[in-house]
């Protein structure tokens, strides 16, 4: 396969090349998937240098298993597994807690003629926490569709073969998912940034 070829081919037609010794093949995966183990592993492990650890291992893993993924067609749930089990291993063996930092869609772009100005910087520092904290009040469910879509750029489809969900059930999940976080940040007077 050419680099165009791999760029249009699905997981299972990837997996096969990978399979067949094309390292690029394998290196297509990670691109479509790396954003979202990070988002998987950062829920767990909290802390956003750790989560890039945890996602470096889970591919390692990936990648020397690959021999024994049974369905092809599964290789992003069965990815999400492998995030999920090293990242829960690695927090139990940390066994430490720090505060989320870089699990946020990027609310701090400011327009040039904006940036100078404290009040429109604080107004932004205000919506991001005001955002993280609304999300976090949200069903885990719910949690995880968000930040699959919005924070790893994941488009539903994926999203749904990488929760091993039903991709109605994503797409129900992600639309209740906004209107409950529009909700919550109406309470709290947010209503108008939205």
């Amino acid at each position: 396969m050419h680099s165009e070829e791999l760029t249009d081919a699905s997981d299972a037609e990837l997996v096969i090349a990978a399979l067949a010794g094309n390292t690029k093949a394998f290196d297509v995966l990670v691109h479509r998937y790396q954003r979202a183990m990070l988002t998987v592993a950062q829920q767990i492990v909290q802390n956003p240098t750790d989560a890039e650890d945890v996602v470096q291992d889970a591919l390692l893993r990936a990648f020397e298993a690959l021999p024994q993924l049974d369905d092809l067609n599964r290789f992003g749930a069965w990815l999400h597994s492998i995030t999920r089990n090293r990242a829960l291993r690695y927090y139990k063996n940390i066994s430490r807690y720090e505060p989320r930092e870089n699990m946020e869609p990027d609310l701090n772009r400011v327009s040039d003629t904006t940036a100078a100005d404290p009040a429109n910087i604080l107004e932004h520092k205000l919506l991001r926490e005001a955002v993280r904290e609304a999300i976090s009040e949200l069903p885990n469910d719910y949690q995880a569709v968000i930040q699959l879509y919005y924070w790893a750029d994941m488009p539903q489809k994926r999203m749904a073969e990488f929760l091993s969900l039903p991709l109605t059930t994503v797409k129900w999940r992600l639309h209740k998912a906004k209107e409950l976080l529009k909700t919550l940040l109406e309470k709290r007077g947010y209503g108008e940034a939205l």
